[in-house]
């Protein structure tokens, strides 16, 4: 592992994020086809995200992560159609005092921005086109050093083991006290409810984790229970 690339990715992604204070990490897998009804809610909840002041942040990749770019993209373009208030519309980027190596820009404060953090594997995701603004990473560390530092909330769509990897390094740093407590959001289901099932009859069960480490997932299925517990999570 190169320390200095380390380094440098955790640098310009905390940098380039570091005016954005509203940011929604959406996490899911790459294989879910547009025409699936996870796709189409995740692309409802994003629009309905943005309409409330958030940005969202993905990795970057197609099926759920397109899906959640998509939608706040979606959004912002009915902004600048009129059909929306114009108010945030606008990206307004201002260029960061840092070495030419470093160089980064950042969205303005307030902004509701499309955020994707790409990992380059061979054979694997490109970015989608839905993505405003593109972090790249070779390193899964640093990757999720950012995603983890720079999130309001966590909403976990459908996806494989890339997003149990996702939803368990999160529960980790929360419950060990590493990160601040805030939302994880097991969002449909259909899809979650045998997890939260083994979760509740087998692991707390035989006390492997805690009630209140359980108790740090909840479940959504549309947007509005979305966005009502993070609203609760403001007070």
């Amino acid at each position: 592992m190169d320390l200095g690339a380390l380094e440098i990715e955790i640098k310009k992604g905390l940098s380039t994020l570091e005016n954005l204070e509203n940011i929604v990490t959406i996490f899911g897998g790459a294989r879910v086809g547009r025409d699936t009804k996870a796709y189409q809610s995740v692309r409802k909840l994003a629009r309905r995200l943005g309409k409330e002041g958030y940005s969202v942040m993905t990795g970057g990749g197609p099926g759920i992560m397109e899906a959640a770019n998509r939608g706040l993209v979606e959004y912002k373009n009915d902004l600048k159609n009129g059909k929306l208030d114009k108010k945030r519309c606008k990206i307004e980027f201002q260029r960061n005092e840092q070495s030419a190596k470093n160089a980064s820009l950042q969205p303005a404060k307030d902004s509701i921005i499309s955020i994707g953090l790409n990992i380059q594997l061979p054979h694997e995701q490109q970015m989608n086109p839905f993505v405003e603004v593109p972090l790249e990473f070779q390193n899964f560390f640093s990757r999720k050093l950012v995603f983890n530092y720079n999130s309001t909330a966590f909403v976990v769509a459908m996806g494989g083991f890339g997003t149990l990897d996702e939803l368990s390094e999160v529960l980790v740093q929360i419950a060990t006290g590493k990160h601040k407590r805030i939302p994880i959001i097991l969002y449909g289901k259909d899809y979650w409810r045998g997890f939260v099932q083994w979760l509740r009859s087998t692991m707390l069960k035989e006390s492997t984790i805690s009630k209140d480490e359980l108790e740090l997932i909840q479940i959504a299925n549309k947007p509005k229970e979305v966005l009502k517990i993070l609203k609760e999570n403001q007070k």
